[in-house]
């Protein structure tokens, strides 16, 4: 092959260059929409009261750290195999892919959602506190951050749901959701923060996400191939069920925070915050892991049975 310069006009006019437009003008729009967002909720929080901005902007970037760990790494990995699906036109497959992925998702988010709606304080301190960010930029942060991380399942399944348009190469749906979360978002902000200051703009996001994610299977339903009452009701049932045993696993974490943050009292930032959150961390997660297997849970026994036919395979 070789390198050729060829005109704007036939650049444009190419089959290909059309497609790739169709598909990308309408996520530009909505990514425009997301952007349009986060201006305006900043300008309402800035008029909202002294520290409000700085501690929305706190509380989200804990919110996207986690999002960017779990969300984005889930939904890069399934957007080729749904691809693939939607291509071959096996639909059931295509069903089955993202219910398990809604499923890993919410088996993620749902237990970190109630630790940390326990241990924000220490969470917040350890990552933040210094210099001028005192005990009342933690006080100001952990009250948004609660209508924040309420809504990490939201915002994450919706980063889940999107791929399975972007498979079908549909990028309008999404982007039509985007808009409609966009509208829900700055009008609930305008009306929560004058009552709620921070907290009600946090808490409008949680519930702009959570129209957004409503809106995003409607328009899945509407393609007639696509079982998508199957997937939500199968995932709400596993989505229910977690949350059943996040806050069964929570309450010895609840009984024993304030023990363990005496235990570790008066030493390093590191010291007296973080060591009461791994351990605090080590008994959420034992508990929790020890109900999923008592439960059975179908995403605990997939995970188990692959590592096992690796290690046969292995050995």
């Amino acid at each position: 092959w070789r390198i050729s310069f060829s005109s704007l006009r036939a650049s444009f006019s190419s089959p290909g260059s059309r497609t790739v437009l169709r598909l990308v003008g309408p996520t530009v729009i909505g990514m425009a929409a997301y952007q349009l967002n986060d201006i305006v909720s900043s300008a309402l929080a800035t008029r909202a009261g002294e520290g409000v901005y700085s501690s929305i902007q706190y509380s989200l970037r804990l919110q996207e750290l986690i999002l960017g760990i779990c969300a984005v790494t889930v939904s890069t990995l399934i957007l080729p195999d749904l691809t693939g699906y939607a291509q071959k036109k096996e639909w059931d497959s295509f069903c089955a892919m993202l219910t398990l992925a809604v499923k890993i998702i919410a088996l993620i988010t749902i237990p970190i959602t109630f630790y940390s709606l326990i241990m924000k304080e220490s969470l917040i301190t350890l990552v933040f506190k210094s210099g001028r960010f005192d005990a009342d930029s933690i006080r100001m942060t952990q009250e948004v951050f609660s209508f924040h991380i309420a809504g990490l399942l939201f915002i994450a399944v919706n980063r889940i749901v999107a791929p399975a348009f972007y498979a079908q190469q549909d990028t309008k749906s999404p982007t039509v959701a985007g808009l409609i979360n966009f509208a829900v978002n700055m009008l609930l902000a305008f009306f929560l923060s004058r009552r709620f200051g921070g907290a009600g703009i946090a808490l409008a996001l949680t519930v702009a996400s959570l129209v957004n994610m409503v809106f995003l299977f409607v328009f899945l339903g509407k393609n007639p191939v696509i079982d998508v009452a199957t997937v939500v009701r199968s995932s709400l049932r596993y989505m229910l069920r977690l949350a059943v045993m996040s806050a069964a696993a929570v309450i010895p974490v609840w009984l024993l925070r304030d023990r363990l943050l005496a235990l570790f009292a008066g030493r390093t930032r590191i010291v007296s915050q973080g060591l009461p959150l791994c351990l605090a961390a080590f008994l959420f997660g034992g508990i929790g892991i020890a109900l999923l297997v008592l439960t059975k849970d179908e995403i605990l026994s997939s995970v188990v049975r692959k590592l096992r036919r690796r290690n046969a395979y292995a050995s």
